[in-house]
């Protein structure tokens, strides 16, 4: 995203620092810029634009000259309001909706909110309790995985959406058989991490006991303290020397071992149904297809993985993901985890609470982090 075109004259000299660091880094990271924009002071048409933004995140409506002009922060009159309000729309920094008197703040009107003006707010006594309350370290990756994304989206009305819980080469750690009847069967495979794979085989005719240990010999020959995929491998090799009772028991366990891999390689994805309920998606049907992107969120989810590649938090608002499905919406994206590579990320209109929402994000990423280092 490139600033440079701004009428640097209407904006304080101190804000070419920051036209700089945008410039060199379009996705911010926000923690070097809230200590940046510290020393910054802002001009009059500054703080008239951030008058704007708060007021249009605040309650979602166009925003008049009459009521910036009535704000104790200013002492300038109505005409004065309008003339620097004339001059922050030639800057593409606001906009008029249809025929509305007011004004709303452009995908870059909030960006230079954002990077100039948002000051963070301390992360919530009630919501840090939420998170070390629900998020606790003797859990499974996967099942703090799920808390994380359900913990979010219920806190903030935003879809939430976790990286895949399960990074690729997870390995076995045990397998059994538990008999629950004559024809059924109890598949129990822990991994690494400690998630408990719990499924029931069922048969079309009675397992005897001798076929049972047979084939628990093989799985836990194929399976047992390797990796995951490789001994699905040598599990179907085994079987097309299996035939009979034993090759269908086998094929039963190879089709749950493929659903839960497929699954644990997928991102959680939590709150869609929020989104549905927001006035911006009432009134704007193109925010339609957002649902469907996050049905197939592959080119979402690539996104996410490149701009979380370092610690810090980061802000993409609108057009500047690449997706036209994304444009009028906002997504906070944290990293919790290098090694596999791990993230949080939040998605919902640009009106976000940023100042909020951020602080959240990180803390719940801290805190994920914080389980994962104590579990290795």
């Amino acid at each position: 995203m490139d600033l440079t075109s701004l009428d640097k004259t209407a904006l304080s000299s101190d804000y070419a620092k920051l036209l700089e660091f945008e410039n060199k880094n379009p996705i911010t990271s926000l923690i070097e810029l809230q200590v940046l924009r510290m020393a910054v002071t802002l001009s009059r048409t500054e703080l008239i634009l951030k008058l704007i933004v708060e007021q249009y995140l605040l309650d979602g409506q166009p925003v008049a000259s009459k009521l910036i002009a009535e704000h104790k922060q200013l002492d300038v009159s109505s005409a004065t309001v309008r003339n620097t309000m004339v001059q922050l729309e030639q800057q593409g920094l606001i906009r008029s909706p249809h025929t509305s008197a007011g004004r709303i703040p452009t995908t870059l009107g909030i960006r230079l909110f954002i990077d100039k003006m948002l000051q963070l707010a301390p992360l919530s006594d009630k919501w840090q309790n939420e998170i070390t309350s629900r998020l606790l370290p003797q859990l499974p990756v996967s099942l703090m995985c799920q808390q994380a994304g359900q913990l979010l989206a219920n806190l903030t009305g935003c879809v939430a959406i976790v990286s895949a819980p399960k990074a690729a080469g997870r390995e076995v750690r045990q397998v059994d058989l538990v008999r629950l009847a004559s024809d059924r069967l109890l598949l129990v495979v822990v991994d690494e991490d400690g998630d408990i794979l719990h499924r029931i085989i069922n048969c079309e005719q009675s397992v005897d006991s001798a076929t049972m240990s047979k084939v628990l010999c093989l799985l836990n020959a194929a399976l047992a303290g390797g990796q995951w995929q490789d001994g699905m491998v040598r599990l179907n090799t085994i079987l097309r020397n299996e035939t009979g009772l034993g090759q269908i028991l086998i094929e039963k366990v190879l089709g749950q071992l493929s659903l839960d891999e497929f699954v644990q390689h997928q991102p959680l994805i939590y709150g869609q149904h929020q989104l549905l309920l927001t006035p911006d998606y009432q009134q704007n049907p193109a925010l339609q297809q957002v649902v469907q992107m996050l049905e197939q969120p592959s080119g979402l989810i690539t996104l996410l993985q490149t701009v979380t590649r370092d610690a810090q938090p980061k802000l993409i608002l609108g057009k500047e993901s690449g997706f036209v499905e994304l444009s009028q919406l906002s997504l906070i994206a944290q990293s919790y985890q290098t090694q596999p590579h791990r993230f949080v990320a939040l998605l919902g209109p640009r009106r976000m609470d940023y100042a909020k929402l951020i602080p959240l994000l990180e803390g719940c990423a801290a805190q994920l982090n914080l389980n994962l280092n104590r579990q290795n």
